[in-house]
């Protein structure tokens, strides 16, 4: 898992981050056992669904022939971002990775700027649009909330999510469809960050700045648990060390959960 120990003098220059030098890291590290094609026929999983007959979601989501016309008439019934649905599986899965990928990226030259030169501007700026604290919020940097979501540190950290995401993700891409399956992603990452916080502020008393996409990711991950509870999983690496973010995790896999109960109740969402 991802540690990071800040220089005293990048500390103190840190706006909102004077209470701890490190970083928690909303690290995930759940690979599933079996490698899963990108495009997954739908008889693979859905089939699989029906005969064990584990899924109470209403008859459309469980029917692998009426797909599209699930997708399409919720367009029509709910227009709310429905052109979600028209987009590309790939589209969506290769989007969500580069934006993870660009932003490892930014963090790489602004921590090589400030090693090599020692400036640290960049850096702080990093801090201050890319993670997750009281501090930003307090500052009105509202949208850290979402681009913390994006965020990775080190390459492990990036490495281990991006494995998850890329294997685990499509499988329910191909179940909600694209609208939905936004909602969701996005979804368990605000709430993973809001319960981050929370903890912090007021169990805590920390404000550790977190990122990470563990908390979207978990959220994936138990709604897929949800739907389909005999599918299984390789889990590694489920103690977790001090940098990781643990609350967040559990705040991403409730929000699955939810997600998972609302479209059993309301599946026009």
């Amino acid at each position: 898992m991802a540690s990071v120990f800040l220089n005293v003098g990048l500390r103190r220059s840190l706006a909102g981050l004077r209470q701890s030098p490190v970083v928690r890291c909303s690290h995930a590290r759940t690979l599933m056992t079996q490698r899963l094609s990108f495009r997954l026929p739908e008889s693979r999983v859905l089939n699989l669904f029906k005969q064990r007959g584990g899924i109470k979601f209403p008859a459309p989501l469980t029917d692998s022939s009426r797909f599209d016309t699930l997708h399409n008439r919720n367009d029509r019934s709910q227009p709310f971002l429905g052109f979600l649905n028209n987009l590309n599986h790939n589209a969506i899965i290769y989007g969500i990775i580069g934006l993870n990928v660009g932003v490892f990226g930014m963090w790489y030259l602004t921590q090589s700027k400030y090693k090599l030169e020692g400036d640290a501007r960049p850096l702080i700026w990093m801090y201050q649009n890319f993670t997750n604290s009281w501090g930003n919020l307090r500052a009105g940097r509202v949208w850290t909330a979402i681009t913390s979501c994006f965020s990775h540190k080190d390459f492990s950290h990036i490495l281990f999510n991006g494995f998850t995401f890329f294997f685990m993700a499509p499988v329910v891409l191909q179940i909600l469809g694209g609208r939905r399956f936004i909602f969701l992603y996005m979804g368990a990452g605000l709430v993973s960050a809001a319960t981050s916080l929370l903890y912090g502020r007021f169990i805590d008393r920390k404000d550790v700045p977190s990122h990470g996409a563990s908390g979207a990711i978990m959220g994936t991950m138990s709604f897929l648990a949800c739907v389909a509870p005999t599918m299984t999983f390789q889990l590694y690496g489920i103690i977790p060390r001090g940098t990781t973010d643990t609350v967040g995790h559990i705040g991403g896999v409730l929000a699955g959960v939810a997600y998972w109960v609302i479209l059993r109740r309301a599946p026009r969402y």
